[in-house]
């Protein structure tokens, strides 16, 4: 039977980057693709009671471990997986290391280690989670190029570590990486809520095999694509140590052994940290502030309205006016709050919300506040010189508070409009200027 193709690119990819072979346990290989490890088989298994997922499509090259500490602690049956997403560079220090270090730790060659870019400030954990789905995403488990010097065929090769973690040192969380806020759910056995463990017990996590997900490369097949399109961006992305530099010089695609996926194939490198969902900009939250301010106008027009719609006898038809003012405008603004508000929470100015339905109903509320601000003006400005607001039952009086505030309002829209026409005449003439 022919050698596994997985694991024969796999130990040619770590000869390329010079894994030790003191720190190699081939015996305890295993690969986990399709052929090696048929869809028949278990996707999970019970260990020391809890769920181990396992690697499917993955190939694990066995680490040597401590057995005295192994069998001290009985580490294999009572101590539960895990899988730590990383770098090749950095399993390799890890691996050096014996352990998981911490942010703040020193290496044994004297690097003081800091929390990655782009990951959350202030964790001083070490990270694993019980889901290889999740160990793989781009944000933890780098992707690299590896040309095979046996068939010259390319294959992407992405890198995680396996490890045994000790329970009562877990302390469980949800994933990071907002897969919740967009109803997705990342690991078919693990839900979303218990998808990361993090401890500061260096001791307690032990690294036993280095997995390696081989695949040939295709331009338009990428890894974990559907991870990498549906949880792209994130601002809560949990610490990753880095045990060595993450900005190694790159060499030309495809020319050596090794090299870093482009971002313009959309899979995360290890030399880029990943994109970040921004949060929402100061100008959007004044925006949002300013709309709910806007909104007292229809309200209390709404409310003057129904208050006094009997109490102007000069011309019924304002307090008419008022109250339809009121709900329409009220209805306009709530619109463009919802509009607004989920355009916002998506944190994109990619995105383009309710699309030409928002913009067809707004533009005819646009025109239809404009036949309403001259159909008001018909009401309300002839009957200035002759409304009195004392005797009530007169048929030129209409109550004050109610007059005068519908008389303020329609100036108040006129206004408006002769500052927007002042401001694009201003703009206008700026642009023939500068043009």
């Amino acid at each position: 039977m022919a050698e596994c193709e997985h694991l024969r690119v796999g130990r040619e990819f770590l000869e390329s980057v010079s894994w030790s072979f003191a720190f190699r346990q081939e015996a305890h290989d295993r690969c986990y693709c399709e052929r090696c490890y048929p869809p028949h088989l278990k996707d999970t298994m019970d260990v020391a009671n809890y769920t181990y997922v396992i690697p499917r499509g993955w190939t694990r090259f066995a680490i040597s471990v401590d057995e005295g500490f192994f069998n001290h602690h009985d580490v294999w049956d009572k101590w539960l997986n895990c899988y730590h997403g990383t770098s090749i560079e950095n399993a390799k220090s890890c691996v050096e290391h014996r352990q998981l270090l911490l942010p703040n730790d020193t290496t044994m060659h004297g690097k003081k280690l800091e929390i990655r870019e782009g990951h959350i400030k202030g964790e001083h954990y070490v990270f694993t989670t019980p889901s290889i789905t999740y160990a793989a995403l781009d944000y933890y488990a780098h992707t690299y190029h590896f040309q095979s010097p046996y068939n010259s065929q390319i294959y992407t090769i992405k890198v995680v570590l396996q490890c045994k973690q000790k329970p009562d040192s877990i302390i469980v969380q949800p994933e990071t990486v907002d897969a919740r806020r967009q109803g997705i759910k990342i690991c078919s056995y693990i839900p979303n809520d218990k998808l990361e463990w993090k401890t500061q017990h260096r001791s307690t996590v032990t690294i036993y095999g280095l997995l390696l997900e081989v695949k040939q490369y295709h331009v338009h097949n990428h890894s974990n694509s559907f991870q990498y399109q549906q949880i792209r961006n994130t601002q809560n992305v949990s610490y990753e140590p880095a045990t060595i530099s993450q900005t190694p010089s790159s060499p030309p695609p495809f020319k050596t052994k090794v090299s870093t996926i482009s971002n313009s194939e959309n899979i995360s490198s290890p030399t880029t940290e990943k994109t970040h969902r921004e949060p929402m900009s100061k100008k959007r939250i004044a925006l949002l502030i300013l709309l709910v301010i806007a909104t007292i106008l229809p309200i209390s027009a709404l409310i003057f309205g129904q208050i006094y719609k009997n109490d102007c006898p000069i011309q019924p038809w304002i307090p008419r006016w008022m109250t339809i003012f009121g709900a329409v405008g009220l209805a306009t603004f709530g619109l463009l709050f919802i509009i607004l508000l989920i355009t916002f929470k998506s944190c994109s100015d990619d995105i383009n919300i309710g699309g030409c339905i928002s913009g067809c109903v707004l533009c005819l509320l646009v025109f239809f506040f404009l036949g309403w601000l001259i159909t008001g003006s018909v009401w309300v400005f002839p009957a200035n010189s002759k409304v009195q607001y004392n005797q009530y039952n007169e048929t030129n009086y209409c109550q004050e508070n109610l007059y005068k505030f519908t008389f303020g309002l329609l100036l108040a829209q006129y206004s408006l409009i002769g500052l927007v026409i002042c401001c694009g005449g201003i703009l206008a003439l700026l642009g023939l200027c500068l043009g």
